[in-house]
């Protein structure tokens, strides 16, 4: 299978597990694509991922009604391989193009040079699933309740989602949470606040959890990459191996089930 595409599905699994237990929330899934709404009105928790499959232009008809049905806005990312069919149908359908964002692969082999020393903790119990809250929220500028009930709520011990911080003494710093699938682990939500970044948390973060699940047996790492991170992914080693074209919906309604 094409690697690409192989990644945009992982992608697409790791929406659901991280996302499955927000208020609201609704899946409607082919082999290839994923979409997942919540009660939210931000499109960064209202999200459709389109890869290669020979339904994708109607599964987008589908989910933008279903969005427009529920006065939600979306966030859609698109394979390089259906990109330039869809443009058309997204145009038609109101979608406003925003760019491209980096998929990007970090391979066994590759070494990674180990951040600074810190004290690294998986987030479990009710006040470290708060701490890590508080960083994703400070750290995309994101609303604190709809961090607590779209991402909280998911950060479980059994979830398929485990969340990891970086503290220097007490005080928390970081934050990133993975998502294992065999051999290759999906890599989302890293967040530093303002305050604390350009310290080396998040590097020291990232390569520590990498090492660990290195040790696991894990051999390959992916994730898709906002402006902010990519070249602190690029100087661990992650190299982009696809351009993924970005849409928005935009939805100025209060949001309905």
């Amino acid at each position: 299978m094409d690697e690409t595409e192989d990644l945009i599905r992982l992608s697409g699994r790791a929406l659901v597990a991280q996302m499955c237990e927000a208020p609201g929330f609704e899946l409607q899934m082919t082999r290839n694509c994923v979409l997942g709404l919540t009660s939210e009105p931000l499109a960064d928790f209202n999200m459709l991922i389109l890869g290669a499959d020979p339904d994708a232009v109607a599964f987008l008809d589908r989910s933008v009604a279903r969005a427009n049905e529920r006065r939600l806005p979306l966030l859609v990312t698109m394979s390089p391989n259906v990109a330039k069919a869809l443009a058309p149908a997204a145009a038609r359908l109101g979608l406003t193009a925003v760019g491209t964002a980096p998929l990007m692969v970090l391979r066994a082999g590759t070494v990674v040079r180990q951040g600074r020393p810190c004290r690294i903790t998986r987030a479990l119990g009710p006040e470290l699933v708060r701490v890590a809250g508080d960083l994703v929220s400070a750290g995309f500028e994101a609303p604190r309740d709809v961090v607590a009930r779209c991402m909280d709520v998911g950060i479980t011990e059994t979830a398929g989602v485990e969340t990891y911080i970086a503290w220097d003494d007490d005080e928390p710093m970081s934050v990133v949470s993975v998502t294992p699938t065999g051999n290759t682990v999906g890599v989302s939500a890293m967040a530093t606040p303002p305050e604390h970044q350009r310290k080396g948390m998040g590097r020291a973060l990232l390569t520590h959890v990498i090492e660990d699940y290195r040790s696991r047996g894990a051999q390959r790492f992916h994730l898709t990459a906002t402006e902010a991170g990519l070249p602190l992914y690029s100087s661990v080693g992650f190299e982009t191996i696809a351009e993924l074209s970005v849409w928005v919906l935009e939805h100025t309604h209060p949001a309905s089930s």
